[in-house]
């Protein structure tokens, strides 16, 4: 099952280590990783505004499969990653919701 995180992102600023492009929240084609209690999972990013720069901070929604949010609760704290494991984010949680299944 899907498990979806309504959650504020803060993507760092380029010279201090963040990405240095912008990522378009809503083409649902950023897969960062994201990191909780030593866990480390793929997203999907699919929902916020039409574009994050680097230094840019936002409500935004990101995808992941439920097996791996044992650590993701409202409140939690986790880092953004890119591919290369280099934090480029931080990502605190503020809601999380599963989808309906249809029968």
């Amino acid at each position: 099952m899907t498990l979806y995180l309504e959650a504020t992102l803060l993507l760092l600023p380029t010279d201090t280590g963040g990405r240095a492009a912008a990522v378009e929240p809503r083409a649902g084609s950023y897969l960062p990783y994201l990191r909780a209690g030593g866990r480390t999972t793929r997203a999907r990013l699919i929902e916020g505004p039409p574009r994050l720069a680097p230094g840019d901070a936002a409500q935004v929604v990101f995808e992941i499969e439920e097996h791996a949010a044992a650590d993701v609760h409202p409140g939690a704290e986790l880092a953004l990653l890119e591919r290369d494991a280099r934090v480029v984010g931080s990502v605190t949680v503020l809601r999380v919701w599963g989808r309906a299944l249809a029968v």
